[in-house]
């Protein structure tokens, strides 16, 4: 009698703990159908078990507990005989991430192959809900639902109607392939039918990858005109996929871009590309291909390579893919270790700009560097050394090789009183030869370069009841002979320079090795920080470069030019999260601004603002022959809760012009963002006009799109 009664049981957990899957399947289609040994627990009011008739009933307040679900229901009965599983509602279900399914009335075999639920309502992947007069489970696979609703919208007794629904005759869940099916579909927005689909197939939310369409791109640019982007996505396999997006104008014209992503074991690879089929001016072919990729081979050696090629210079600016003037393919081969690092590369360098002629810049091979470290047990100084070499082709011009040796021993020096010091020896020397010159020899040229040096540096730190301060002065002390076997070398690698507080106490602040300062001269600088409780830094540092004599490598109007260098000078501000402000200037003398750079950005009320000020003045140096100004802004602002309006706007204050200029206005809550951005730009070249691009974008949450999530979700009021 007892292992009767056991049996009937175990049957009845069978049965009850299959009537929880089956809502377990339906919210997360990847749970396993497998018959689980978890223990399954029943709650109720009354349970009546008739062991005769194989019947067990649970009425009142029913509660299963299962997996980590739990299902609720008005009462539940089980025939063990015919396998039949009824639940009378309301029912619910809640699983372990805490979504919910609800039902009127479910029906089911106990081995989940049929199952039928009335009055069904479920959330997929936090985004989809789905509400349908009848949901049936057939074959243990296709989950299919009739007289639907789907949208991810809120739905509130005080706005019944979403801002959009799809309305479809059956909707069909497949749980093998992961889709899911819509028939006789109708798109409503508002409650007013738009458009309507005999079929449409989207991924199921509980998978990451899908192939389908993505969210479209509604546009009218003065260049291409009035069309459309209709992006595909395809899965190539478990590492490869790739995106196809034609652009459809209205009156004919096409340009499709693809982009192709292939991942390894040892790295990866994208490519991506353009073509026009039929630009507005009825040519075929114009385009641009791209490909960058890194792999790890041979020994833990890195390879890196990206190329471009192109069908004509403006064909990448045209269309707003690209804005760059310079395009550069290269190939990299490197290796880093914890002491050493070494690479082995080369570039071909091609400019879109008007007043620079291709033939004239160089093909760089072979680059190569090495550099290593190994610290002094003795004195526990640091010993560097390094090997280079760099060799340029041109078509048009001088040809160029260099190869150079290095070494530097650097150690640190404990004083009293919290001072820190340390001294530098160095030695560079390179041998040159340059082809195709009028102003040098085809022989080989030396340029040999030792240095000598001292820092001392002394950190301060104060600590007060609502702040710590920060103060720390340093004093560089360096030299540097140039033998007089020296030869002339030509500059390839140095003709820009750059001064600021990153590179102050530079041994060298040349770039490159082609110019090395030389003589004797004191790097001179200082810090200061405050950090206050109240959560705000302020920090400020200053130096300039004083020579025994004026250098002949810095003209007199530059901003290292003379015996003493133009004053730098950085402040720096943040009150997190809101506020943060970047300043960076240079001026002579008599105070004149030679350049200066501020950057900031702020979050206050419903403005997020981040804005850019550059001045520079003319300067030889930094390859600046005319003076530049030019100011940026980007702002938003939050009209309400549901409304951003962006605008940004760049402009040439010394020419008094404007550079570009955009306008854009979003609409967004839980399901829905709707984006109109206007934008403009008013440079011009040989092969850019100016022109102006209108966007219209539409994500739909839980169709292959999402929103942000700083717009917020309705809320019902009861």
């Amino acid at each position: 009698m007892r292992g009767s009664i056991r049996n009937f049981l175990n049957y009845v957990l069978h049965g009850l703990s299959a009537l929880v899957m089956l809502f377990v399947v339906v919210i997360n289609p990847q749970v396993s159908l497998a018959q689980s040994d978890n223990p399954i627990s029943l709650l109720a009011d009354t349970i009546n078990m008739d062991q005769a008739n194989g019947l067990l009933s649970a009425t009142g307040n029913v509660q299963v507990f299962f997996e980590n679900a739990v299902l609720s229901a008005t009462s539940i009965v089980y025939d063990s005989r015919n396998g039949l599983i009824t639940a009378q509602g309301p029912l619910s279900i809640t699983d372990a991430t805490g979504t919910v399914i609800l039902a009127d009335f479910a029906e089911l075999s106990s081995d989940l192959k049929r199952g039928l639920v009335q009055g069904a309502k479920l959330l997929l992947a936090d985004q989809l809900q789905l509400a349908a007069t009848e949901y049936e489970r057939t074959e243990g696979r296709f989950d299919t639902f009739s007289n639907v609703v789907a949208s991810s919208c809120q739905v509130c007794p005080s706005r019944p109607v979403p801002v959009w629904q799809i309305r479809a005759r059956q909707v069909i869940r497949d749980d093998e392939q992961k889709q899911i099916h819509f028939r006789s579909a109708t798109i409503e927005v508002f409650g007013l039918p738009v458009f309507y689909l005999p079929y449409m197939r989207i991924p199921d939310p509980s998978i990451s990858r899908a192939s389908g369409f993505l969210s479209p791109v509604i546009l009218s640019s003065e260049y291409f005109g009035d069309g459309i982007k209709l992006p595909y996505y395809l899965i190539l396999g478990d590492h490869a996929d790739a995106t196809i997006t034609p652009t459809l104008n209205f009156t004919g014209a096409t340009v499709i871009d693809a982009e192709y992503r292939q991942r390894f074991a040892n790295g990866g690879f994208e490519t991506f590309g353009a073509i026009a089929i039929n630009d507005e001016f009825g040519e075929f072919g114009r385009g641009f291909l791209t490909i960058d990729g890194s792999f790890e081979i041979l020994n833990e050696v890195s390879l890196d390579f990206s190329a471009t090629i192109l069908s004509d210079d403006g064909f990448m600016r045209q269309y707003n893919y690209d804005d760059t003037d310079r395009v550069v393919s290269e190939l990299t081969a490197s290796k880093y270790q914890s002491n050493s690092y070494f690479s082995v590369a080369g570039a071909i360098i091609h400019s879109l700009r008007d007043d620079e002629d291709n033939d004239t810049i160089p093909f760089v091979f072979p680059e190569i560097n090495y550099r290593g470290y190994h610290t002094d047990p003795l004195l526990g100084g640091k010993l560097g050394y390094e090997i280079s070499s760099v060799g340029l082709q041109r078509d048009i011009g001088e040809d160029y090789m260099r190869v150079g040796i290095g070494a530097d021993y650097t150690v640190p020096i404990n004083l009293p009183l919290g001072l820190r010091a340390s001294g530098l020896l160095n030695l560079d020397a390179d041998v040159y030869r340059v082809w195709n010159s009028t102003d040098f020899a085809n022989t080989p040229l030396l340029s040999v370069h030792p240095s000598i040096g001292a820092d001392i540096r002394w950190p301060l730190s104060k600590s007060t009841q609502s702040a710590r301060h920060i103060f720390e002065p340093v004093v560089q002390l360096l030299y540097t002979a140039d033998p007089a076997f020296n030869d002339l070398v030509p500059n390839e690698d140095s003709q820009q320079v750059e001064f600021d507080e990153t590179n102050l106490f530079e041994l060298n602040r040349f770039p490159g090795h082609d110019v090395t300062e030389t003589g004797f001269r004191a790097n001179i600088g200082a810090t200061y920080t405050i950090y206050d409780n109240d959560g705000w830094a302020l920090g400020l540092s200053g130096g300039l470069v004083i020579r025994s004599e004026p250098s002949d490598l810095f003209g007199e109007d530059t901003l290292l030019g003379g015996s003493r260098s133009d004053i730098l000078g950085a402040v720096s501000f943040e009150f997190a999260p809101n506020y943060n402000v970047i300043g960076r200037f240079l001026f002579d003398d008599d105070f004149d601004f030679k350049r200066s750079e501020t950057q900031f950005s702020t979050s206050f009320g419903k403005w997020d603002v981040d804005g850019t000020f550059v001045y520079l003045a003319a300067d030889t140096l930094a390859l600046a022959s005319d003076e530049r100004s030019e100011a940026a802004v980007d702002a938003q602002y939050r009209v309400a809760d549901n409304w951003a309006l962006d605008f940004d706007w760049t402009r040439d204050l010394l020419e008094n012009r404007n550079v570009s200029a955009g306008l854009g206005l979003t609409y967004g809550n839980e399901c829905i963002e709707v984006g109109l951005s206007l934008s403009r730009s008013f440079t011009s070249s040989n092969n850019v006009v100016p022109s102006t691009d209108i966007n219209l974008t539409v994500q739909l949450a839980g169709f292959g799109g999402s929103t942000s999530n700083d717009w917020p979700t309705a809320q019902c009021a009861y």
